[in-house]
């Protein structure tokens, strides 16, 4: 007995491991700014962009290599001299071969670059286009928090018409009963019956559209957060049990800058350097450099031989670069940088005043969305209270059936009002609070 209840407990914990329960939209937006699978890969590209900085900066330091090099001469060049200085007759001419046809060389290279500004322009692009990809991932965080809020506010929605629903076929339920009561007695005819019945399965319908709502909107919800399908997601809270809100005023504004916008403004400062990099391009490169080099040379190959010798050759200087003329290159990189700069400039001004009239919107939705709040939920209180009056007088036989219907349709009616305005209330309100960095 004891084996099964530690087996029965292991399975327990195991199963709970896998269930996520969630009480706010706080902790859920906690959850997918931590586990989302895209911005975790978004942190990953941050980290390759971090090597390219280092990239960059490796080509101010100095760079050294090993190289070894074997050639075979199979045509020596050969140079006619007078015969007089090798010792021969005046007017004669004897041929002499330079070189052997075997050649090895080792040796090590050193170079430094001494003046390289358009080098050093591209460890500032490096630095730049690595905060650009902290900007794009701050962007993603945002459009994924804003999706979570509004996915997971939808998720409570639907579950709360399931609820309402779940009354309302209830009663549709009763109405069917009592009226094929009456239809078996002679009291009505079918075609009443029929109707009632009608109501009946569209709220049946109703409700497995709405139970199918909350399982795609949890499911998605899951995506978001970084669980699996297979894992229990828990929605523990209720929209109904949620303070009310307040209207937020005109006067308040988002406290930072949106990361739409940030990530412009990097944009443009990348676009700045790049045109100063353009015009960097005109300076001279300066360069140190050191050689040394070890060669042999034999006619057969028999390097290893200890007998003959291996000479040396080392050379150290400066090199001086300097591309006064490019084709007409230059100038139109020149250009496309000043274009370039320009287009970022007219985007972060666009970006700007979109982000301001899409909060300026949020804020607007948000605050008639307060002030209709508790007129809908009065509204929807009052149309259930109806419903229950109207069943109890259309069975007590004082309501004809279309009195009931149309004090029915209008409790849909108040119902839907009532759940939108109410998620549209709270994932409004969240938006903003994510825009004020909360």
């Amino acid at each position: 007995m004891n084996r099964f209840a530690l087996l029965g407990m292991c399975l327990c914990s195991f199963t709970a491991s896998a269930q996520t329960v969630l009480s706010s939209v706080q902790e859920a937006l906690a959850l997918a700014r931590r586990n989302n699978p895209d911005l975790v890969n978004a942190r990953q590209n941050s980290l390759i962009q971090a090597q390219q900085q280092l990239g960059s900066r490796a080509a101010l330091l100095p760079q050294a290599r090993l190289f070894t090099n074997f050639d075979y001469n199979y045509a020596l060049p050969v140079q006619l001299v007078p015969a007089e200085f090798l010792g021969g007759k005046a007017g004669e001419f004897r041929t002499l071969q330079f070189g052997l046809p075997y050649v090895l060389a080792a040796g090590a290279e050193v170079t430094l670059p001494v003046i390289n500004r358009p080098a050093r322009a591209d460890v500032g692009i490096a630095a730049q286009n690595l905060q650009i990809a902290d900007k794009q991932t701050l962007v993603l965080a945002d459009e994924i928090s804003t999706q979570t809020a509004r996915l997971y506010h939808a998720a409570l929605l639907t579950r709360s018409a399931i609820a309402i629903t779940q009354r309302n076929l209830s009663a549709a339920d009763t109405l069917t009963q009592i009226a094929r009561d009456r239809l078996e007695k002679g009291l009505i005819e079918p075609l009443e019956y029929n109707r009632i019945r009608s109501i009946q399965l569209t709220t049946a319908d109703v409700l497995y559209q709405n139970e199918l709502g909350f399982i795609r909107n949890r499911n998605q919800l899951k995506l978001l957060v970084g669980l699996t399908l297979a894992d229990s997601l828990v929605l523990a809270e209720e929209l109904s049990a949620r303070p009310a809100a307040s209207v937020v005023p005109a006067s308040v504004t988002p406290q930072a800058e949106r990361p739409q916008v940030t990530l412009q403004q990097t944009r443009v400062e990348l676009a700045r350097l790049q045109l100063n990099r353009e015009r960097l391009q005109r300076w001279p490169t300066l360069s140190a450099y050191g050689r040394y080099t070890q060669q042999a040379q034999r006619s057969a190959i028999n390097f290893l031989s200890t007998s003959q010798p291996w000479f040396q050759i080392g050379v150290a200087g400066l090199q001086l670069n300097w591309q006064f003329y490019t084709g007409g290159l230059r100038t139109s990189n020149l250009t496309r940088a000043r274009l370039q700069l320009k287009l970022a400039e007219s985007q972060l001004t666009y970006e700007r005043n979109k982000q301001q009239v899409d909060t300026e919107d949020v804020r607007n939705t948000y605050n008639q969305a307060v002030r209709s709040l508790d007129l809908n939920r009065q509204n929807y209180e009052l149309s259930s209270q109806n419903v229950q009056i109207a069943l109890i007088k259309y069975r007590s036989g004082l309501f004809a059936y279309d009195q009931y219907l149309n004090v029915f349709n209008e409790a849909l009616t108040a119902q839907n009002r009532f759940l939108t305005n109410l998620s549209n209330t709270f994932i409004n309100q969240i938006i903003l609070q994510i825009r004020n960095g909360q």
